[in-house]
């Protein structure tokens, strides 16, 4: 039996991670005084600044891009420590300092932070939020994208991951995920584009390469579908190898870590690198299985 096409994982950097505001837009320079008849005087010049309403259009005003940034930044930390609760807070905290209308940023990163909550209506909403202020926003595409493939709504998903590759063309992780969708649909030929293209764009796209490789077994095309599932396997193994070599060298750097701080930091890495280790295990055995499928259906040996 042809095994089915494998999920695609959202790579870690390819569900993009939060990001922090811009830098507040600059005013315009005083023009020089010019000295010419007719000039101003300081008193006058203070009356008309006096006169001004720091408000923008109807009421809007002005935010502090500063403290927003701030916030965002400790939002970030949160997320990054596994505190998506303390994070929207921080993100909530921020709005109120955004101008009336929000801050795109912000509402892209409580999408996040509600994805890791597991409460995808909320990130959803979050999504659709930053894109109202921010159409163009290809990372917010993107992800809103990936939860409504997790939804099974294909077509939507399609539209969002589309939009995303208009605004960003050589993302490889949005091809990957578009060629996800269209196979999940029964279109292994769109499919196959799509995953060529993730690879053409990062030749060490793990997942990209694997899914090509099954999307030219269920072509037919055995010979193309062996290359490309042989060369994901060989590259998941690399990666085991490397994140062996990594969980080892956390582990010695324990034992001389001396302030609780370090301690803390070399756990975290060395939990980091286990999980890596067994992602890059997952791959390698779902890639031999495929690569043993389609040697046996060319008439060959397994490879061991």
């Amino acid at each position: 039996m042809t095994p089915a096409a494998p999920p695609v994982k959202e790579p870690v950097a390819a569900e993009p991670a939060p990001v922090v505001a811009s830098d507040p837009n600059m005013l315009d320079p005083v023009p020089a005084l010019s000295g010419a008849d007719g000039e101003e005087s300081v008193d006058d010049i203070l009356a008309e600044l006096n006169a001004i309403q720091l408000d923008g259009e109807e009421g809007n005003p002005l935010g502090d891009p500063d403290k927003v940034v701030a916030l965002l930044h400790e939002g970030n930390t949160l997320i990054a420590a596994g505190k998506p609760d303390a994070a929207l807070a921080k993100y909530d905290e921020a709005l109120q300092f955004a101008e009336k209308e929000g801050d795109p940023d912000l509402f892209f990163n409580k999408g996040i932070a509600y994805k890791a909550k597991g409460e995808a209506d909320k990130a959803i909403t979050e999504y659709r939020r930053a894109l109202e202020l921010a159409p163009d926003y290809a990372e917010a595409h993107n992800n809103l994208g990936n939860l409504l493939k997790d939804l099974k709504r294909h077509d939507e998903a399609i539209q969002h991951f589309e939009a995303s590759i208009r605004v960003f063309p050589d993302n490889p992780s949005t091809h990957n995920n578009l060629g996800t969708v269209h196979a999940m649909k029964g279109d292994v030929n769109k499919a196959a584009v799509c995953f060529a293209k993730a690879v053409r764009l990062e030749p060490t796209y793990v997942d990209a390469r694997q899914n090509l490789g099954v999307a030219y077994m269920q072509q037919g095309r055995l010979a193309a579908a062996e290359k490309e599932l042989a060369k994901a396997v060989k590259m998941a193994q690399g990666g085991m190898v490397y994140e062996q070599q990594r969980l080892a060298a956390a582990k010695a750097s324990l034992a001389r870590a001396n302030s609780p701080e370090e301690q803390n930091a070399v756990r975290k890495e060395i939990s980091a690198a286990q999980q890596a280790g067994n992602a890059a295990t997952g791959k390698y055995r779902r890639g031999m299985e495929f690569l043993r499928s389609v040697q046996a259906r060319r008439g060959e040996t397994p490879a061991p």
